[in-house]
């Protein structure tokens, strides 16, 4: 190694002038071709196609009356929603990035059975829930090919934080509970988990800073499902408040095909 160091300044005169060279044609003119740009940083901002997964769900009863109480089919619709990216690209082959993604409200109905109940193998209850899920990560992300090809498929790995929103009864569940004087909760909590992707980036051109992404990813997300029904006033003293409280383990683990446009720049 120290051998080399000291040839390093005979070596490198050479090699600029073999580049050289090798750069220019058969008859002495240089090719319009030349290297891409250093980008070092990539946005993209697109469609995603949000497919979670169909689970059955087992309820505890959270008043220790009984362990499993029921279990619900949980198998929300697939939906649209939009997605941000940043990436960091240190080297040709390696890139840093971070993405959220906005998802859109995931309902059901008949057909789907969103969150249908079962007492018992002859008794179905219709669709109760709906729930919205955004979906943050960051990921590590390879890019096998060399940068100077305009078409740049990857793979990436990394760390994935789900926040279920806008979670509740539908309204006619609402409006059954009011006949009752009743009103109850939906409710899901956050959850963390791993995340793998595969891409693919289509360069317009050698020198153009626009892109156009297509890429499949899949977020593991194990979130806990709540269902709460109480009293909709306070009883009087006398009187027992009502509170039935069920909680399970409901696997989203959503699978999202993104569709996007990219811009490439460095500082």
């Amino acid at each position: 190694m120290k051998r080399m160091r000291n040839f390093a300044p005979v070596l490198a005169p050479l090699a600029l002038a073999f580049s050289s060279v090798a750069a220019a044609g058969g008859s002495g003119y240089s090719p319009s071709y030349s290297a891409p740009m250093s980008q070092d940083f990539i946005v993209r901002v697109g469609a995603s196609y949000i497919d979670p997964r169909q689970d059955q769900v087992s309820f505890v009863d959270e008043t220790f009356q009984f362990f499993d109480a029921f279990r619900a089919t949980v198998d929300p619709s697939a939906d649209w929603g939009w997605y941000i990216n940043g990436e960091w690209k240190p080297t040709d082959h390696w890139g840093i990035e971070l993405s959220y993604v906005d998802g859109n409200t995931h309902d059901g109905d008949d057909y789907d059975g969103f969150f249908t109940l079962f007492l018992d193998e002859d008794r179905e209850f219709r669709d109760v829930g709906r729930f919205e899920a955004d979906i943050s990560s960051i990921s590590l992300k390879y890019y096998p090919l060399d940068p100077s090809c305009m078409v740049q498929p990857y793979i990436g790995g990394g760390i994935s934080y789900t926040d279920f929103d806008e979670d509740g009864f539908r309204g006619s569940v609402r409006d059954e509970l009011e006949e009752f004087g009743l009103r109850g909760d939906f409710d899901l909590s956050y959850s963390w988990g791993y995340t793998w992707q595969a891409g693919i980036d289509f360069n317009f051109g050698h020198d153009s800073s626009w892109l156009v992404n297509v890429a499949a990813v899949y977020a593991r997300s194990v979130t806990d499902m709540r269902l709460s029904v109480f009293d909709d006033v306070p009883p009087p003293p006398d009187v027992e408040p009502f509170l039935e409280s069920y909680s399970g383990d409901y696997i989203y683990d959503p699978w999202m095909f993104n569709l996007s446009v990219g811009y490439k720049f460095s500082f």
